[in-house]
């Protein structure tokens, strides 16, 4: 019996989702067992999670002294529902919250003279950054200076050495899981609702939680969910429990923000990890991205549901304003890109002085998409300062590439795969040159492939198979939704294009049986198609509903055609 075999039979699994399971490297039914029942009970102990002690003593000082709390968030999605949810518990624990987001244009990344001085001007003396802080040497010995305490909840990388604080929760400042340490990989928002959940229990001395609490933390596992896939988090390990059990509160949370974003985004039943990367976190972060991230602070922090609904259309009004603006940028920027496509550089770095700082982000991602290599895009965002944001095809690593620039920057950090960056734009050739050098040196990464699972025919992939695999969700980083490859399927009549052209359906047929496969932005390549000509597809499975009755249906990556 082989190995697929075996684990199907061991977990009472079809052998498909058992091959699956393999692929995303799952061997053992004990290791199966978490990926289809994830629990929070797989959650560490937050005294677990470094700097909890000291930031849970800061907090019943400020408590035990009636002190004002600040809570200095981000404005993308992370920092954004990092800040909600703390404010929150600030609310709970009867203290004076106030917060400060930053804007992207004015204040860049983490502290800035903006948020210092509304700091001193709001007589804060605690104050709380969430995904933010772990490198903010400069501000944070400032207000250590002026006797302001900071705890900083993140879960970027630190650097050589710390800045002075009250505390530093942050898992990558301890030991690794190998050494003994705790889970790694959660966003800053999945931190602090450790912090919460840690201090609401110290409140009780450990005893069981009260239902209101209880409720409380469940819903906030929303905002957990919304996060950790809006930062493209890895699905491994505890951060499965927080997303399925965050999706599940959702439609139902005691916090109408939730409630509407759901509802105002056309999700009718339970949100999957798809909805929040295409559906709400876009229209969250578009707030942000045009300079408006307090609208999607009041929308996740109302606790009215008119106003609510409100918002949201706001953020949808936000987010079709978005995109407009990211398809002028992107075709803005395509002569340069091609460019230097063309002649073989190691990296993309584009920008001008009047590009939009706040889409930059986006539209690097699909450059970077389109052409493997690591893009770093900017705007001249004030005289004499240009800020960028840069995105990396697996395997490279952002944060040495930008390193290796230091020299000719004002400053830069993030993550292997996403990060920003500033420097006067008078020396951006030497940016570029030094940018291109760091990434020579991680010239022997491979070019990204799209990944198969298996190979399968329309015969074998019925409603039920389809519905088990769904017990595999969530699906997303480090953990993809299943990629399939057919072989020698006929195109049983001519191509249909759908909605404004763009989209195509075709229905294929092997073995007598026959497909529907949707085609999302591939009608370009598919109209020179006829009927009966012989493809070899890779496609993806899913469930169409309509009208009360459900079919399997496939959904098309890339395509080749026999000779």
């Amino acid at each position: 019996m082989g190995l697929r075999d075996a684990l199907a039979k061991d977990v009472g699994i079809r052998p498909l989702t058992a091959q699956l399971l393999l692929s995303r490297q799952v061997r053992t039914a004990a290791q199966a067992k978490k990926i289809l029942q994830p629990s929070l009970q797989d959650l560490p102990d937050p005294k677990r999670v470094p700097g909890f002690t000291q930031a849970l003593h800061t907090l019943e000082e400020a408590i035990a002294h009636k002190q004002k709390v600040l809570i200095h968030g981000d404005y993308d999605v992370d920092g954004t529902c990092g800040a909600v949810l703390l404010y929150r518990l600030m609310q709970r624990l009867g203290l004076e919250v106030e917060v400060f987001l930053p804007d992207r244009i004015q204040d860049g990344y983490s502290f800035s003279q903006r948020s210092l001085q509304a700091i001193t001007d709001g007589g804060a003396k605690v104050v709380i950054a969430v995904d933010n802080g772990t490198t903010a040497h400069q501000p944070l010995t400032h207000l250590a200076q002026q006797g302001v305490k900071v705890i900083v909840v993140d879960h970027h990388l630190p650097g050589e050495s710390l800045p002075p604080c009250a505390a530093m929760m942050n898992p990558w400042v301890g030991p690794s899981p190998e050494e003994g340490g705790c889970f790694q990989e959660f966003c800053g928002t999945a931190v602090a609702w450790l912090l919460t959940w840690g201090v609401l229990r110290h409140q009780l001395g450990d005893q069981p939680l009260p239902e209101s609490d209880r409720r409380f933390l469940y819903d906030s596992l929303g905002y957990v969910a919304i996060a950790t896939i809006g930062d493209v988090m890895p699905l491994r390990g505890p951060n499965r429990a927080l997303v399925q059990q965050g999706l599940s509160t959702m439609r139902n949370s005691s916090f109408p923000g939730l409630r509407a974003l759901v509802q105002t985004a056309g999700i009718r039943k339970e949100p999957s990890a798809e909805d929040i990367g295409f559906r709400i976190g876009p229209r969250l972060n578009a707030a942000g991205r045009l300079f408006q991230a307090q609208v999607a602070f009041q929308t996740l922090a109302s606790d009215s549901a008119v106003e609510a609904e409100a918002l949201c259309a706001q953020l949808e009004a936000l987010n079709q304003e978005r995109k407009e603006v990211q398809r002028q940028q992107d075709q803005h920027l395509s002569a340069t890109v091609e460019e230097q496509f063309q002649c073989g550089d190691s990296i993309i770095f584009a920008g001008h002085a009047d590009a939009h700082f706040g889409v930059l982000g986006i539209v690097a991602n699909q450059i970077m998409e389109r052409t493997g290599l690591p893009t770093l895009l900017w705007a001249e965002c004030a005289p004499g300062v240009a800020r960028g944001s840069a995105r990396a095809p697996e395997g490279y690593q952002l944060t040495d590439i930008l390193h290796h620039a230091k020299d000719h920057l004002l400053g830069y950090g993030g993550h292997a795969r996403a990060a920003g960056f500033h420097f006067d734009p008078q020396f951006a050739p030497q940016v570029a040159a030094a940018l291109r050098e760091g990434a020579k040196n991680q010239s022997s990464v491979a070019k990204p492939l799209l990944s198969i699972d298996t190979e399968i025919s329309p015969g074998e992939i019925d409603l039920a198979t389809v519905l088990e695999w769904q017990k595999l969700h969530p699906f997303g980083e480090a953990f993809p939704e299943p990629v399939f490859l057919c072989t020698g399927t006929r195109l049983a009549t001519a191509p249909r294009f759908l909605g404004d052209g763009s989209h195509v359906e075709l229905r294929l047929e092997r073995d007598c049986e026959v497909v529907r496969t949707l085609g999302w932005r591939l009608a370009d390549r598919a109209r020179g198609l006829q009927a009966g000509d012989l493809l070899d597809v890779v496609v993806q499975v899913g469930i169409n509903e309509f009208r009360g009755r459900r079919d399997v249906e496939w959904t098309l990556r890339d395509f080749q055609t026999h000779p």
